[in-house]
């Protein structure tokens, strides 16, 4: 059986290179394996998102630790959370901290 699985494919190529030339052969070939490769890695499905830990520079709770905020959100996301008593604007970013939370910066001046 692989042989004449063999001499199939043999054959319908030298037919795919006499109608297309033996230039373009490689081209179609090289063309469809790019897309069943693009389709595969498209076709994967994504992870649930993760949580992080973020720190809120500048604040503290009322024991004198920083206050923390956890998240899905991406980095470069601006949130408004609650801090001492009104809403105060923050930007998370990637930079982790030596306790292995994330900094977030404020962007309000407070």
């Amino acid at each position: 059986m692989p042989t004449l699985f063999s001499l199939a494919l043999d054959k319908s190529l030298d037919l795919l290179g006499t109608t297309l030339g033996p230039g373009m052969v490689i081209g179609v070939l090289i063309a469809a394996a790019a897309a069943v490769r693009l389709y595969r890695r498209r076709a994967a499905p994504a992870g649930p998102p993760r949580v992080r830990h973020f720190t809120l520079l500048r604040t503290e709770n009322a024991d004198g630790s920083p206050v923390r905020y956890e998240t899905t959100l991406p980095t470069g996301t601006k949130i408004t959370p609650w801090v001492g008593g009104r809403q105060r604007l923050y930007e998370l970013t990637d930079v982790q901290l030596e306790n292995g939370t994330y900094a977030a910066e404020p962007l309000d001046q407070a």
